[in-house]
């Protein structure tokens, strides 16, 4: 069996935007098994597909710095003699186990990550504005050049977490449930608060849903700051349940995928709720989908957002890591609750016929 080494280590978003490629791959190439190297908490996302091995990178501990990363050489090397070594990561790291490799001669093919026409799509004037690449049109697209011909799934749905079903059912249990009302997960944060819109809104916002017909809202986060800022939308709304650390990511993916929407920023949630065949609404504000990051498989109906032809200043950056040019996040603080409690409705109804 010929043996592909694969290097993604982060982030969460990101490594879950692998799975349809590597489900495409080893469905096409039964007879190649697929190494990933990643961190071990992500490796719920592939343990379902066959021929895949998980390699969980310790770069906070044994793989940390110039001589971790030649540690984690001499374990890969251990593990199985690599035909190929594929990066869709292409940072620090990825490059200098890539010249590892290449001195024991194995190939590697690495990700084009369109940097060029990010800068140009996200630069302060004269913006270049244009669809760029898809993330896992661009996975996809490095199997291509190593010779893989691979047609990823799209829409995509997690195969299911049998593992976690004991687990997300004693958490179900022990929730008072309406089982005839939609249910809708809300996902507040993201990793960059040019991503967010203003917290102070999601309780008016649950007000007004909660005054309609029946329905069950899960909160979605991670982290003690999060989950202690869930807790008070939580205190004013009992009837909301709490999701945030209380189960596994194995569990919190099988709960997802019984969800019939979820309300979420440009967040590693968006994507892990797009990939359970979940419709989606998310609220984009410093950040765009043209950059290539929107929920797979689903379209505008998933995009909530201030139209660039009245902030044109819109995107700011790629990742959402950078000062508001304007001082005032506009692009988020005129989304008002009035407009997504009425997306929120509709992507309901649209869940639930589907």
């Amino acid at each position: 069996m010929k043996q592909l080494l694969l290097l993604r280590f982060s982030a969460m978003g990101d490594v879950a935007l692998l799975a349809p490629v590597v489900q495409a791959f080893t469905q096409r190439y039964p007879n190649t098994a697929i190494t990933l190297v990643t961190r071990a908490k992500f490796s719920v996302f592939f343990e379902q597909f066959p021929n895949v091995r998980i390699v969980g990178a310790d770069f906070d501990g044994r793989h940390n710095g110039v001589n971790g990363l030649i540690l984690l050489f001499n374990d890969l090397r251990k593990i199985a003699a690599f035909d190929m070594l594929i990066d869709v990561h292409q940072n620090l790291r990825s490059s200098i186990l890539k010249s590892l490799f290449w001195l024991v001669r194995v190939p590697s093919f690495t990700i084009d990550k369109g940097r060029t026409e990010k800068k140009a799509l996200t630069q302060k004037n004269h913006k270049v504005r244009r669809q760029l690449t898809h993330s896992i049109e661009r996975y996809t697209n490095v199997f291509n050049a190593a010779g893989f011909s691979i047609q990823p799934a799209k829409p995509f749905q997690f195969p299911p977490f049998t593992s976690a079903n004991d687990e997300l059912a004693g958490f179900l249990n022990q929730q008072q449930i309406n089982t005839d009302a939609p249910w809708l997960g809300i996902a507040p944060f993201a990793q960059h608060t040019q991503k967010m819109w203003p917290f102070e809104r999601f309780s008016p916002l649950l007000n007004h849903l909660l005054s309609g017909p029946p329905l069950t809202i899960f909160l979605f986060g991670g982290g003690a700051a999060e989950i202690t800022q869930l807790e008070t939308l939580r205190q004013q709304f009992p009837q909301a349940i709490m999701v945030a650390g209380q189960l596994s990511l194995a569990a919190e993916l099988a709960l997802i995928s019984q969800l019939n929407g979820m309300l979420c920023m440009d967040s590693g949630n968006m994507h892990l709720a797009a990939l359970s065949g979940v419709p989606v609404l998310s609220i984009w504000g410093a950040t765009h989908p043209d950059a290539g990051f929107g929920p797979w498989g689903q379209g505008n109906e998933a995009i909530l957002q201030i139209s660039t032809d009245v902030l044109p200043c819109r995107p700011c950056s790629v990742f959402g890591n950078k000062p508001c040019w304007r001082g005032d996040l506009a692009c988020l603080n005129i989304i008002s609750v009035e407009s997504v409690a009425t997306r929120v409705q509709q992507m309901l109804t649209a869940g639930i016929a589907k």
